[in-house]
């Protein structure tokens, strides 16, 4: 299955690739004696939702885990993680100055995806776990995060008029939770309780049995790059 980022402009970012069930929940470490131990790992994802930050590297602990830059709308697909408390950190690209930090706590053998939001002088992070089952009927699944700190709470909606997620605001999401199987639909995110659209996602496909992660980001009222755009993610197919 690929993990795919889309942004609100109908392109796919293809970040790697990752089938559910084929995870490893271990990594091989080594001793003094050069002797390998398995260390119980998380499965972490990351995405770049701050409007006016740089092009960022992202460590765990002291090690950078990206090859190339994280741009803005961008991020890392699905890779093993330490488990227990780890330190993250967003670098400015190819430098040491450290943008944005925490600490989480992850468990082992879970998924998460990690998002940094607001600007990048006052950076949130949004940590969601990714409890990922099969949707079932020929569904498929989706989940969304609002990640636009100035943005209202919003709905969203596909264009047809069906309702899907209703009254998120920033910093809020929901759990994956069943959608109709969609092909070139189109995903509209609206001002909570109104038909005011505030961004688009252009030809949607849906799967069955697959899941979703569908996240609003940018700055409400700008005319720009960083405008309010949606962006998407595929979590999993079952």
């Amino acid at each position: 299955m690929q993990n795919n980022l889309q942004n609100s402009k109908g392109w796919y970012v293809t970040l790697g690739l990752v089938m559910v069930l084929a995870v490893t929940f271990s990594s091989c470490t080594k001793t003094p004696n050069n002797s390998q131990t398995n260390t119980p790992v998380a499965v972490l994802a990351v995405i770049d939702a701050s409007p006016d930050a740089p092009l960022l590297d992202f460590y765990e602990n002291s090690t950078v885990l990206n090859t190339t830059a994280i741009g803005y709308g961008s991020g890392l697909a699905y890779f093993n993680s330490y488990a227990g408390n780890v330190a993250f950190s967003f670098n400015s690209n190819g430098t040491s100055t450290k943008l944005a930090t925490d600490n989480v706590t992850l468990t082992a053998g879970h998924y998460y995806t990690l998002f940094l939001a607001n600007s990048i002088k006052t950076p949130d992070f949004i940590l969601l776990a990714d409890t990922l089952n099969p949707p079932g009927s020929n569904n498929s699944s989706i989940r969304f995060v609002n990640a636009s700190a100035n943005a209202p709470a919003v709905d969203v909606v596909v264009k047809k008029g069906t309702v899907l997620i209703s009254n998120i605001s920033y910093k809020g999401y929901t759990q994956f939770v069943p959608a109709p199987v969609m092909t070139n639909d189109t995903l509209q995110v609206l001002q909570a309780g109104t038909s005011t659209v505030l961004a688009t996602l252009p030809n949607v496909t849906f799967a069955a049995d697959g899941a979703y992660t569908i996240w609003l980001y940018g700055v409400a009222g700008a005319s720009d790059a960083t405008k309010l755009s949606v962006g998407a993610m595929q979590n999993a197919a079952f």
